[in-house]
């Protein structure tokens, strides 16, 4: 039997081919459920699934000579394939594609995970109320979409707003019956209240979400669990819409554990600090959240979901499990898919030299680096070895580019560093420059040059001799020693050259000379020198009430200059604030005595993301109506490429 091309029906956006079959079946006008199952498949025998069906190659061979629909697209682009097969490994992710093309349907659902996993499928297709008024006016009819009928995806994702219970049950009394949407079986549960904008503000969540029991703390910040809610319908939409090469399921242990060694949750060996993980994740998400999406984490359990997703795969784990730790750990599903991370707790090569005896000092020239894990304190340990025989330590991770040119130990100075040594000893330089050019201490220095038996100059000269410096003569040889009335004269001179002077002032005048009588002639200095004058307290104390009120003031005038720009936006930081007021350092040391100009920054700073929806936002102002491109804005916004994939969904909405 020959399915009839002029009843069947151009398949939506993201519409179930349960939905598409059951539009034939209104189209055809078969009172049966069974002739309709029979004129698609050739069967009559056959369950109307409404996930993850199979027959699909039957469906085809019945279509029309030059039916343009195929196999894969009906699979990939109108059923749950693409999700619950993303995390399979890549055979038994063909397996399952393989079993919906052909008509051995039995086991899909036990190769997926379904059977055995604890998250329950949805006992009703559901709905979103705005979708249906959408769809209604655009196409005339009512459909089912796809990623309404996910486990786990309570919000739709393109309204924000909650799904709803239909009245038809997934597994149907007569199990052969497609059955379409429409206004009677779509009809309101009573379980949702509505404000004046049609936007959902009290929801009975323990009567209806998947039978949970969410606790009444949970329902108090509402908007922040709807916001998490349709953050994660918005992963898996992605997830539906992407076709991901398929790994093995220990790829993705490795991927997640380097991301927690990064985070501090697990050892350079791999070993996770499971109580912690667990107190995090659980903050990150929210008791009520992970109840809701049936993915609650049991502490009394060793085997619970988190800690097993995270030890070595033997098992698959339900998607929303995935995407719910994607998420926690700041990954993103194409870094995941196409990028193997690596646990860089020094960032990136090359590393800097830090031996200040070699010409390519500070240079990043280091590409030997080795990274222990330091029992006594937990943290990696790097040992960075340079082709100049330079050996230093130091622990990480690094926060921030300061710490790359950190030294914890040095292991080996190398014979360049030695060398230099030689040359400054050579020169004769005094100890403390030889030392300053080295960057190392003195000891270190005296260590070393009687290490390589170096003749060194500053052991045989006097105090005098090794500040010469200064430039200031202090007196007579006497038999290698300086006489002390010599010494006396000149600081006697010099206090009358310069009588208004200070003892202090007179010191940096001559330091040399200071330096011998204080450590030779001490009592006489004290009782020859100019007596300390007592100033005058000024009280200088600053009203910090008055001044955070004068601060606060000139921070919102250039805030608002700031936004109301027509230039291209400038992100809004405190030291870009800082800067446009004259007052950097004030912002940046005494912050905190300010707390209403504190408070104010805290709201209006701008995260990259929020800087960047406002250069694309103006981007769109800016440019003509027939150029509003998507590659178009990230040019003229100034978006840098790694997050284009994060900005395309928001770019497109704000054009619709």
């Amino acid at each position: 039997m020959i399915i009839n091309d002029n009843f069947f029906p151009q398949p939506y956006e993201d519409e179930l081919l349960y939905s598409i079959l059951a539009r034939y079946h209104i189209r055809s006008g078969n009172i049966s459920p069974k002739a309709t199952m029979k004129e698609l498949f050739g069967s009559n025998t056959l369950t109307a699934v409404v996930d993850l069906p199979s027959n699909i190659e039957n469906l085809i061979k019945n279509m029309p000579v030059g039916a343009r629909y195929t196999t894969e697209e009906l699979i990939f682009n109108h059923t749950l394939y693409s999700f619950y097969s993303a995390f399979l490994p890549p055979k038994r992710a063909e397996l399952v594609l393989s079993s919906m093309k052909g008509n051995k349907g039995g086991d899909i659902h036990t190769r997926v995970g379904i059977m055995a996993s604890s998250i329950s499928s949805k006992p009703y297709l559901q709905f979103c109320p705005k979708c249906l008024k959408e769809d209604k006016a655009r196409y005339g009819e009512f459909y089912w979409h796809r990623v309404h009928q996910v486990p786990g995806v309570v919000v739709c994702p393109k309204h924000k707003v909650l799904l709803r219970n239909s009245k038809v049950s997934v597994h149907s009394q007569n199990k052969h019956e497609y059955v379409s949407a429409n206004e009677e079986n779509c009809r309101a549960d009573g379980s949702i209240i509505f404000d004046e904008d049609n936007e959902i503000r009290i929801i009975e969540l323990s009567k209806r979400m998947n039978n949970g029991v969410i606790k009444e703390a949970s329902l108090k910040d509402f908007d922040n669990l709807l916001e998490k809610l349709w953050t994660l319908s918005k992963d898996v939409e992605s997830l539906l819409k992407q076709r991901f090469l398929h790994k093995p399921m220990e790829w993705f242990h490795q991927q997640y554990i380097y991301k927690l060694m990064e985070r501090g949750i697990a050892n350079i060996n791999g070993s996770v600090r499971k109580k912690e993980l667990v107190d995090n994740f659980e903050s990150y998400y929210g008791e009520g959240f992970l109840e809701i999406i049936q993915s609650t984490v049991n502490r009394d359990d060793e085997s619970n979901w988190l800690s097993m997703i995270i030890r070595k795969h033997r098992k698959s784990f339900r998607p929303i499990r995935h995407l719910l730790m994607i998420r926690y750990l700041g990954l993103t599903l194409e870094e995941v898919f196409y990028k193997e991370q690596e646990y860089k707790p020094f960032g990136e090569g090359s590393w800097p030299c830090l031996n200040a005896g070699a010409e390519h000092y500070l240079q990043p020239v280091v590409t030997d680096l080795k990274v222990t894990y330091g029992t006594d304190v937990k943290r990696p340990i790097g040992t960075f070895t340079c082709s100049c025989g330079f050996i230093y330590t130091r622990r990480g991770p690094d926060e921030n580019e300061e710490d790359r040119y950190k030294v914890g130990r040095i292991k080996q100075f190398g014979q360049v560093w030695e060398d230099k040594l030689k040359d400054l000893i050579n020169e004769k330089l005094s100890l403390r420059e030889t030392a300053r050019q080295l960057k190392v201490d003195a000891n270190t220095v005296k260590k070393y040059a009687k290490k390589l038996g170096l003749k060194v100059y500053w052991e045989n000269r006097t105090v005098g001799e090794d500040s010469r410096s200064s430039n200031h003569y202090v007196g007579d040889k006497v038999d290698g020693t300086i006489n002390n009335i010599n010494h006396r004269e000149e600081w006697i001179k010099l206090m009358r050259k310069f009588p208004e002077k200070s003892k202090t002032e007179l010191r940096q005048m001559n330091k040399a000379l200071y330096t011998w009588l204080y450590r030779n002639d001490r009592d006489w200095l004290n009782k020859s020198s100019p007596a300390i004058v007592v100033k005058p307290t000024i009280n200088n104390r600053i009203d910090w009430k008055e001044r955070d009120e004068e601060i606060l003031k000139q921070v919102k005038k250039a805030v608002s200059e700031i936004i109301e720009s027509k230039e291209k936006p400038k992100r809004i930081t405190v030291s870009y604030v800082g800067k446009s007021i004259g007052r950097l350092a004030l912002l940046e040391k005494h912050l905190d005595k300010m707390p209403k100009t504190k408070e104010y920054l805290n709201i209006v700073t701008e995260t990259v993301q929020d800087f960047q929806i406002r250069r694309i936002k103006w981007a769109i102002k800016e440019l003509k109506e027939e150029d509003l491109k998507v590659w178009k804005i990230m040019r003229k916004a100034g978006i840098r490429e790694e997050y284009k994939n994060k900005l395309e969904d928001e770019i497109i909405r704000m054009i619709d």
